[in-house]
């Protein structure tokens, strides 16, 4: 395997400095700055996050109802294009989803989400989720979500009420979630499994954020002092979704 990147040759497991040339700066001003060790950490920082490229599903914290579905856009870090997300309740318990990349090949991927108990203001449920991207990859996640009423201030004779909303809700919640990809960059499979804590308001945006450990990965690190056993930035995932939900 061998990839070329701003002035950065990856063969295998290695990572060899080359030469840069520019007609607005000096070749010596370059040389100079790849002997900072903080250049090459940012170097590596970009190459890991751009060869990390996999999805993840923008879930409803409350699977739709069959008579709702949600259209929308997801901008990811992990991604970096935006995606078109699709949702539809299947069920009083279920719905699934279908993310679409701007490039097929950039995060599209299916998914669905299953209420495993309703304890009224908890919810406990559960997504299965496959990804077509450079990195195809199926997941499970597990998500403990707290769902909180919303009020809103009505002026009425004079006075000022709080009233609450009886069909909307915003929603936080913690999951658990693993990813498994059958091929990576190095040619492995790869195990992440990590956590992360989202946010949403009345269904139709959110934002999640988390970190997901490789337990197999061979991204080289060890020129840096890291255990090359671990890739310890490939995991990182921050993402933001907004749309609209219809109700039939």
């Amino acid at each position: 395997m061998h990839f070329k990147l701003y002035g950065f040759s990856i063969q295998g497991d290695h990572i060899l400095r080359t030469k840069v040339l520019s007609s607005m700066a000096p070749a010596g001003k370059f040389e100079d700055m790849f002997k900072n060790p903080k250049y090459y950490f940012l170097c590596l920082f970009f190459i890991v996050f751009a060869m990390s490229c996999t999805s993840h599903a923008v879930i409803s914290p409350e699977p739709l109802k069959p008579n709702e579905s949600y259209k929308g856009v997801a901008l990811s870090a992990e991604n970096m294009i935006p995606q078109f997300v699709y949702r539809k309740g299947l069920g009083q318990k279920m719905d699934g989803g279908i993310r679409i990349g701007m490039l097929p090949i950039h995060g599209s991927g299916v998914d669905a989400t299953i209420t495993l108990r309703d304890e009224g203001s908890r919810l406990h449920t559960i997504n299965f989720a496959a990804t077509y991207a450079e990195q195809s990859s199926f997941g499970a996640t597990y998500y403990n979500v707290s769902r909180k009423d919303r009020t809103k201030t009505v002026r009425r004779d004079g006075k000022v009420f709080k009233q609450t909303e009886t069909d909307a809700f915003n929603y936080g919640y913690v999951g658990l979630r693993y990813n498994y990809i059958p091929s990576g960059f190095w040619g492995d499979n790869v195990h992440l499994f990590g956590l992360l804590y989202g946010m949403n308001f009345r269904k139709t945006w959110g934002f999640e954020f988390g970190y997901f450990h490789d337990f197999s990965g061979r991204t080289p690190v060890s020129e840096l002092g890291f255990n090359p056993k671990y890739a310890p930035l490939s995991g990182i995932s921050m993402r933001v979704w907004f749309g609209q939900l219809i109700k039939i």
